[in-house]
């Protein structure tokens, strides 16, 4: 279930970026301070990579992650990209340290597991999907599943009321 959810996720992303130009994709919009849709996408990509790059090592600094802002700018990188953390999320489960700052001069590690940082990261892609969803609005003439940027549970608790 947990890599069914990740990947429903990222699949609805690829397929709303099959549907964008390039122009599209990096415009910003005040609505979103300024961010766009390929700033969100980035943003997505490299804190799912950060967490697959950590396994080898058990260790993940989201904090200290790589960041290449040409994903924001690049529609057609952005898709290469998602594609491959679609094919190599799909791991064990293990024991991981999770580094994060305080302040400039202070590091603390919390323990986490690698199932437990890809649920995290689905709830993350899920926020920034609802962001992204309120820059369609304004781009108009974009279709995207009902489900899009909304959380599991939402989609569900929406079902049993109905």
């Amino acid at each position: 279930m947990i890599f069914v959810q990740l990947q429903y996720q990222l699949n609805m992303l690829q397929n709303l970026l099959t549907q964008l130009n390039n122009s599209e994709y990096s415009m910003k919009f005040e609505a979103l301070f300024n961010a766009s849709i390929g700033d969100h996408t980035r943003h997505i990509i490299e804190l799912l990579s950060c967490a697959i790059d950590g396994y080898d090592s058990g260790l993940i600094d989201y904090f200290n992650r790589s960041r290449n802002i040409t994903i924001a700018a690049d529609i057609h990188l952005a898709q290469t990209m998602l594609s491959a953390v679609l094919k190599s999320c799909i791991k064990p489960d293990r024991m991981l340290l999770i580094q994060f700052e305080d302040d400039a001069t202070i590091q603390n590690k919390v323990s986490s597991t690698y199932y437990r940082e890809m649920v995290y990261n689905t709830e993350h892609i899920i926020h920034h999907l609802a962001l992204i969803k309120v820059a369609l609005y304004f781009i108009g003439n974009i279709n995207v599943h009902s489900d899009f940027g909304m959380a599991y549970a939402t989609i569900r608790y929406n079902e049993k009321k109905e």
